[in-house]
């Protein structure tokens, strides 16, 4: 037991290349800068079965579409672009209960009651630049590390299923191999009942943004 722990090095914290932490999740891949985190005879030990499958998968006809095709992009990255849209309307409201309920020709004028409205308008309006101004921020952090195009395998999953109030929400994450050996584990947030998340011993293409399984696109070899 003891020869055998002390065999084993120790997990990398820290990406050798670019010095950011690594996530908890066993990866081989830097998720920030994509640069491998084993070594030539590491990544050797990692080769399986499924390396000849992977490399088929680059080989296939379908293989050029896919590499072109541009996934969806993650669910924290629509949220954003939900509050986006909602910034307009929002601040709308808030000139319209200015417009109507305090200034002239249609509004009361700045008495008591003007003055409560004034405030709920500017409540209203700083609501909607708020929601523009984080949903920007989401949008631009779920684009912070690139969008990464791979052949690969789904060679095993498991998921997270999180209990809110009447309902839930579960997660996956599906450990890929990739080519070249890596091997990495992607997050996946489940799209609900209707939707069959990927079995394993799927072959085909990986579109990841770091730890974020964004889509795989079956290749069938």
């Amino acid at each position: 037991m003891t020869n055998a722990t002390a065999a084993t090095p120790p997990r990398r914290t820290e990406c050798p290349q670019c010095g950011t932490k690594l996530p908890d999740i066993p990866v081989s891949l830097c998720p920030y800068c994509a640069s491998p985190l084993e070594t030539a005879a590491d990544r050797k030990k990692l080769e399986s079965v499924n390396a000849s499958r992977i490399q088929r998968v680059s080989e296939h006809k379908d293989y050029a579409d896919a590499e072109a095709w541009t996934p969806p992009e993650s669910v924290d990255w629509h949220r954003g672009a939900q509050q986006v849209w909602w910034m307009v309307p929002t601040i709308l409201i808030g000139l319209l209960i200015l417009g109507v309920g305090v200034l002239p020709p249609l509004g009361r004028g700045f008495d008591l009651w003007g003055i409560f409205l004034t405030l709920v308008s500017a409540g209203v309006i700083g609501l909607g630049l708020y929601l523009g101004v984080t949903g920007k921020n989401a949008q631009a952090k779920a684009l912070e590390r690139p969008l990464m195009r791979r052949p690969g395998l789904i060679v095993d999953r498991r998921s997270e299923t999180e209990v809110r109030g009447w309902g839930g929400r579960t997660t996956y994450y599906f450990k890929i191999e990739l080519e070249d050996g890596v091997v990495g584990e992607f997050r996946f947030p489940g799209l609900g009942a209707q939707e069959d998340p990927y079995p394993t011993n799927l072959p085909g293409m990986a579109y990841t943004r770091g730890t974020e399984l964004l889509h795989f696109r079956h290749i069938r070899v």
